[in-house]
C-alpha cells in the first residue's frame, strides 16, 4: 500500500473514533462523513472508481442528509456526564478485546496462503463494472439491499414518532392558543 494509503487509513481510524467518541451527536455524523470520504479515497486508491463514488453520493451524501435530518427533528443535545461507571468500562473493554481476539484468527487463516501475486490474478479475474456489481446487489444480495432500506424506514418512522409525541405533550400554558390567522 502506498504513503497515501496509510495516511487514509490513519484518518479512517481516527474518524471512526470520532463517531464513538464525541458526546455532540451532530460532531458524530460529521466525523461519520469524514469516515465515509476516507473510506472512498481508499476505495479509489483501490482502483474501484465506481465504488469510491457510490460511497460518496450514497453514503456521504443521501445517507448522511438522512442522519443529519432525522439529529435535527430530534433536536438532541449534548449528554451530560459519563453513562459508564468504571466497572462497565472495563467489562466492555474486556468483551471488545475478547471478539477482537476472537475475529484476528479465523482472518489470517483466511490470508494465510495468499501472496501478492494470487492477490493480483484474483483481481484480474474478478469483472468490477457496474454490471456486475448491479447483478451481485439485486440477484444475490437482494434480500440484504432491500432489508437496509427497511431500516432505514423504520429509523425515519421512529424519529417522526418521537418528535411528534413530544411536540404533543408540550401544551399550551397560560390561555394562550398560538398566532391566530388572520
Amino acid at each position: 500500500m502506498t504513503f497515501m494509503g496509510f495516511v487514509l487509513a490513519l484518518c479512517a481510524v481516527a474518524s471512526g473514533i470520532g463517531v464513538i467518541g464525541f458526546r455532540n451527536p451532530l460532531y458524530s455524523a460529521f466525523s461519520l462523513v469524514a469516515n465515509l470520504m476516507t473510506m472512498a479515497g481508499l476505495y479509489a486508491l483501490l482502483d474501484a472508481h465506481f465504488l469510491a463514488v457510490s460511497q460518496i453520493v450514497v453514503y456521504a451524501g443521501a445517507i448522511m442528509v438522512l442522519v443529519l435530518f432525522v439529529l435535527m427533528l430530534l433536536n438532541l443535545k449534548v449528554e451530560g456526564g459519563p453513562k459508564l461507571g468504571v466497572v462497565r468500562a472495563t467489562i466492555a473493554l474486556g468483551a471488545g478485546v475478547l471478539i477482537l481476539m476472537t475475529a484476528v484468527q479465523p482472518i489470517f487463516r483466511h490470508f494465510e496462503g495468499m501472496s501478492a501475486i494470487n492477490l493480483r490474478e484474483n483481481a484480474a479475474r474478478t469483472v468490477g463494472d457496474v454490471a456486475s456489481i448491479g447483478e451481485q446487489l439485486f440477484g444475490r444480495y437482494l434480500v440484504q439491499f432491500e432489508l437496509s432500506s427497511l431500516v432505514l424506514l423504520i429509523g425515519i418512522v421512529g424519529a417522526v414518532m418521537l418528535a411528534k409525541r413530544k411536540s404533543a405533550t408540550l401544551a399550551p400554558r397560560d390561555g394562550y392558543q398560538g398566532a391566530k390567522e388572520v
